[in-house]
């Protein structure tokens, strides 16, 4: 990866899955939601039509761990991840592009049309996924820039697939684009866990919950899981490291009671909060 921890970017091969869980939770386990699967297909319906595809929802439901699992599992050699802090110029774009795509030397973004014209060659030169994360962050003339991008190539080479993956307003900013959005083929939204899923999805999970009641799960996901993929991995990670410190402890529902007083209180119903020794 040709970065530096100061750049205002991101960009190379795709996280590995050491790093798919949040904080790193030991014997989590990779489960195939309606949501992921869907994600799987969708991805191999960008690379078999060379296509751009949105992957689009609110924070934690997942979006980012099933579109790098599929783009892994389906493109593991031809996938460039970039990923962008807010609001990147047009030469952070750029410089993002030719770091990923390995071409020789620093960038030479101040020659535009040289730069342009060594990248577009690159991707025409075979397939490329481009894996933009963080979408959000774009700005218009970094979304049409993208649109471009991928005009050209699909007018001549047909060699360029992009997914594009963001939260807050990415479908927003992009319907804001309007020859961008007619080019979207295909969209996905992730949505919170319904409690059906929570019930057939966190069991198998993490050993923690593979025992658990359905109506303890289900209060769980009242009280402060919503859906959201990411609180219930940071419950676990709260959980399992208590549990892990003392022996003398047992899981129970005061022990979840004060792992919820762990949590921002405003995104959980209020309750106890001492643990129960």
């Amino acid at each position: 990866m040709n970065t530096t921890p100061t750049a205002p970017f991101s960009v190379g091969r795709l996280p590995g899955e050491a790093d798919d869980h949040f904080l790193g939770l030991e014997h989590a386990a990779r489960m195939a939601t309606d949501a992921a699967l869907l994600t799987e297909s969708l991805v191999g319906t960008a690379i078999t039509r060379t296509a751009i595809i949105c992957i689009h929802g609110q924070v934690g439901l997942g979006k980012t761990f099933a579109v790098n699992a599929a783009c892994r599992k389906l493109a593991p050699d031809t996938t460039v991840w970039l990923q962008f802090a807010q609001a990147p110029h047009l030469a952070q774009i750029r410089a993002a592009l030719w770091d990923g795509l390995n071409l020789p030397g620093p960038a030479p973004v101040n020659t535009t049309h040289i730069c342009d014209e060594q990248i577009r060659k690159t991707l025409a030169s075979a397939f490329h996924l481009l894996l933009f994360d963080e979408v959000q962050h774009l700005g218009p003339a970094a979304l049409e820039y993208l649109r471009d991008l991928w005009d050209k190539n699909s007018k001549t080479a047909k060699s360029l697939a992009i997914v594009l993956v963001g939260s807050g307003n990415t479908r927003q900013k992009i319907l804001h684009r309007s020859a961008l959005h007619s080019r979207v083929h295909r969209w996905q939204q992730f949505s919170p866990l319904t409690p059906a899923e929570i019930l057939t999805v966190i069991p198998g999970y993490h050993r923690l919950w593979n025992d658990a009641e359905d109506d303890v799960l289900l209060w769980i996901d009242d009280c402060a899981g919503h859906g959201c993929f990411r609180t219930w991995a940071n419950l676990t990670v709260i959980l399992q490291d208590t549990l892990d410190n003392d022996p003398k402890l047992a899981f129970s529902k005061d022990l979840v009671r004060w792992a919820f007083s762990q949590l921002d209180p405003t995104t959980r119903f209020p309750g106890h909060v001492g643990i129960d020794r």
